[in-house]
């Protein structure tokens, strides 16, 4: 067993154990149901074209994983934060590749969160659409902070980076000046591709940025982190609907690893 097959199983087996004992506040599993419904509304609306809602879900992500000075997140007012097991989406050899580049001293561009289905009709796509989220599991210190795309100046952009740039400046929660290095990877094509200039008029450098379908695989993961792992917890709501329901995905991860849900 690799090293992070062993590490996915360490965390799904610790928060299966866990479960039982703890206890939430059932104003705070409101709160968590109703975020969760905002994700839901918005990956909808962003699937049917609507690449705007991208703020929003990163305001709702803010609500839930954003801890600072002034706050906490919504996650941390439960108390599981840092045990949760993290689905990480992030494409199948994606570090590795990132991380050679570097040993060899060259720079790496390009996105982890994202693929490129159609070269006919080329456009940014979330990972999960082609690479299912199941049983790599991390913690939530490295799924918010490590890098995942990378551009051509240098910069290196977090999933927390990829949130705040979008809540604080693009117009989720304010609007404001856009910092440099946002503004390169979102309206200046610094990711090296160039979606502009084919698939006809109408296309601008925005078309270039993968932070829209980025941020539809952080709200991808979130919400199928937190189904799986609380989705019996949570209070029903009249909108809730068989398919919504993710009860059983810790089950099905830990299996898939042929690992018994208990030790």
């Amino acid at each position: 067993m690799g090293e992070g097959r062993s590490d996915s199983e360490r965390r799904l087996r610790k928060w299966a154990r866990e479960l039982p004992e703890l206890t939430f506040a059932s104003d705070d599993l409101e709160q968590l149901r109703d975020q969760l419904g905002f994700i839901d509304a918005s990956c909808a609306r962003y699937d049917e074209g609507y690449r705007s809602e991208s703020k929003r879900l990163a305001l709702a992500v803010r609500v839930l994983a954003r801890d600072n000075d002034q706050g906490r997140g919504l996650l941390s007012r439960l108390g599981i934060t840092d045990l949760l097991p993290w689905a990480d989406g992030t494409i199948p050899g994606g570090a590795r590749t990132v991380r050679l580049a570097k040993e060899a001293g060259t720079a790496p561009v390009g996105s982890l969160l994202t693929v490129i289905p159609h070269l006919t009709a080329p456009t940014w796509q979330p990972a999960f659409t082609q690479v299912a989220l199941g049983s790599h599991r991390v913690g939530f210190t490295y799924w918010w902070k490590v890098p995942r795309i990378f551009d051509s100046r240098g910069t290196e952009a977090s999933r927390s980076q990829i949130v705040l740039w979008l809540a604080h400046h693009d117009g989720g929660a304010h609007v404001d000046d856009l910092p440099d290095d946002y503004e390169a990877i979102a309206r200046g094509s610094s990711v090296g591709t160039y979606f502009s200039r084919v698939g006809g008029s109408g296309r601008s450098a925005r078309d270039d940025s993968p932070i829209p379908a980025a941020m539809r695989q952080i709200a991808e993961e979130v919400r199928f982190t937190l189904r799986g792992a609380l989705d019996e917890r949570m209070p029903a709501d009249e909108a809730d609907s068989p398919g919504r329901r993710r009860s059983g995905i810790i089950d099905d991860a830990l299996a898939s690893l042929e690992v018994p849900r208990t030790a």
